[in-house]
């Protein structure tokens, strides 16, 4: 079955002009701890980017030109764009590059992930970072499918069942950003997934300090701030649900948690990015984002395209 986009177009370009920001924002805080990041501001932080983006950005532009072109996730057609696309300076995880290798050397497409960390496949948050742009071209009755295509895609990378489940939720979470869910009724929602009880426990934790106006100190050590899929999904998760009311405020709560900025600031600016949607994000922000090879331009026509 092909696949089409099924909502506004402004709320699409919202979530992955979100991702782009909340990479690009978050790259220069990357593996720093919460007591070295300064209480950010937007205009400051905005000064010190350059508005590149990571591999972060650039896997979700293989994922969505995927969908665009295929109407689904077809593993040897989106490996080849992964693989042609891998910029090596845009900080790709050590498993990325391992894959990529094995991919060169002849191996399957989907095979080559399985043999990772002693065959336990890694559980990194690799796969999630690129689940939200699958999440465009189905309805919320369609989680299975939406679900059956994730798997898809995150199995390229990642065999272990903590990082497909790591992008289950996260896909699912930018479903509800989509379709309006209120964001205090999503942790309840997403408890009746059927993903690994290790996340139902970070969603318990989740509403712990949601309940209880958690610090910073108190989130990263009870919910986490790590590259893992369980840590940063749930990281981003937080980050959008606390601040639900703000595009910015979103982003920065989650860079200013520190660890793996960039990752789960992309996740959460594809959350908030769909829910308020690409005209309620600050032009001073989109006028900083890259924008000459396959920038935030290229991403606006891979949509265009498909509506």
């Amino acid at each position: 079955m092909r696949h089409q986009i099924c909502y506004d177009r402004n709320n699409v370009l919202g979530l992955l002009y979100g991702t782009c920001i909340g990479d690009a924002l978050g790259m220069k805080f990357d593996g720093c701890s919460n007591e070295s990041i300064a209480p950010l501001e937007l205009d400051s932080i905005l000064s010190q980017t350059s508005g590149l983006y990571t591999g972060d950005t650039q896997l979700n532009i293989s994922v969505l030109e995927e969908m665009v072109e295929n109407g689904g996730i077809d593993q040897a057609s989106l490996g080849t764009r992964i693989m042609s696309r891998y910029s090596p300076w845009r900080k790709y995880g050590g498993g990325m590059f391992i894959v990529i290798e094995r991919w060169r050397d002849g191996e399957s497409f989907s095979k080559a992930a399985e043999s990772l960390y002693s065959g336990n496949g890694s559980y990194g948050d690799g796969a999630a970072v690129r689940a939200a742009p699958v999440s465009c071209f189905f309805n919320i009755e369609q989680s299975d499918l939406l679900f059956e295509q994730v798997t898809l895609s995150s199995k390229l990378t990642h065999a272990h069942a903590i990082g497909i489940d790591g992008a289950k939720l996260q896909a699912y979470a930018a479903l509800l950003a989509l379709n309006k869910v209120d964001p205090s009724e999503w942790t309840g929602m997403m408890f009746q997934l059927p993903i690994d009880s290790s996340f139902k426990i970070k969603l318990g934790q989740i509403d712990y300090c949601l309940r209880n106006d958690a610090t910073l100190t108190t989130v990263i050590d009870t919910i986490g701030n790590g590259s893992d899929a369980l840590s940063a999904v749930s990281a981003a998760i937080y980050s959008l649900i606390r601040n639900k009311d703000s595009f910015v405020d979103a982003i920065l709560y989650a860079i200013e948690l520190g660890g793996d900025t960039d990752t789960i600031g992309a996740m959460t600016g594809a959350l908030a990015g769909a829910i308020h949607g690409m005209r309620n994000i600050p032009q001073t922000i989109i006028d900083k984002l890259e924008n000459g090879h396959e920038g935030v331009k290229f991403i606006e026509s891979l949509v265009d395209k498909a509506m």
